[in-house]
């Protein structure tokens, strides 16, 4: 099973080749031996929703125990039309703001400090690029098919850059990596590109038939598809993702518009 779930990869990789092409960033080596604890901060900023911030810390490699949530650090969100708020923390340990909420071509501020450490980043919220369908893709020799995306890379627009999340019956898969696109070289195209959705669990297929599967786009700027591109390769690469974050912080922050689309999973067999 572990052979034919590498030969499904390799496949869909050459198939992938055809369909978009994506710039490559330098990456740095992670150390993976025991090393104090980093602050790690997550930022998201959507159109027309309050802005979150997770600001946790990392763990020696070998703890499973999952990343704690940080206390009393001061989370500071603006933009560049004037407005400024402190997001407080609620009972999911998520900072949130209360006023501040994403508005296309805004450009946001994070300031994040901990410990009388200081953490800051910029993102600038891209114009929103919908989703024209979804389909099922299914290759000759899978068992289940795996959606497909279509949309059209708007002209004159540069550097756009995309990141699809899956939902399959309303969950993402802990271990699917997400997809991340760079429409550097394909100003104005239309592009039709298949999500990869592979687990660890050999013998379980991850889609079934009947699945609802929720696709949510989204479109980032450079800063946040360079963490995300970054990231989805560190099991291969052993590095660190490329934050957009200054301080020494790992993480992200990133204000993103977003379109949603549903379909469900059927496809012959």
């Amino acid at each position: 099973m572990k052979n034919l779930k590498n030969k499904y990869i390799t496949i869909l990789s050459a198939l992938a080749l055809l369909l978009v092409v994506s710039s490559c960033e330098k990456e740095i080596d992670v150390d993976l031996r025991s090393v104090p604890p980093r602050v790690q901060i997550e930022g998201l900023v959507k159109q027309d929703s309050l802005a979150r911030v997770r600001v946790s810390h990392t763990l020696d490699f070998n703890d499973n125990s999952g990343y704690p949530f940080l206390k009393d650090a001061i989370v500071v969100i603006s933009d560049n039309a004037g407005n400024t708020e402190t997001l407080q923390q609620d009972n999911s340990g998520w900072y949130v703001a209360q006023n501040i909420k994403g508005v296309i071509g805004r450009t946001y501020s994070l300031y994040v400090k901990y410990e009388d450490k200081e953490y800051t980043s910029t993102s600038k919220m891209p114009p929103l690029v919908k989703l024209d369908s979804l389909s099922m893709y299914k290759a000759p020799i899978m068992d289940y098919a795996i959606p497909m995306i279509h949309f059209i890379d708007p002209k004159g627009e540069t550097n756009q850059y995309y990141r699809c999340l899956v939902f399959i019956n309303g969950k993402q898969l802990p271990d699917v990596n997400e997809l991340v696109l760079s429409a550097q070289f394909m100003d104005g195209s239309p592009i039709h590109q298949f999500l990869p959705i592979f687990t660890n669990d050999e013998d379980v297929d991850p889609i079934k038939q009947g699945d609802d599967i929720l696709i949510e786009f989204q479109c980032i700027d450079k800063g946040a598809y360079t963490f995300f591109y970054t990231l989805s390769r560190i099991e291969d690469s052993k590095t660190n993702p490329t934050s957009n974050i200054t301080g020494g912080a790992l993480g992200y922050f990133c204000a993103a518009t977003v379109d949603e689309m549903t379909i469900t999973a059927e496809w012959e067999e």
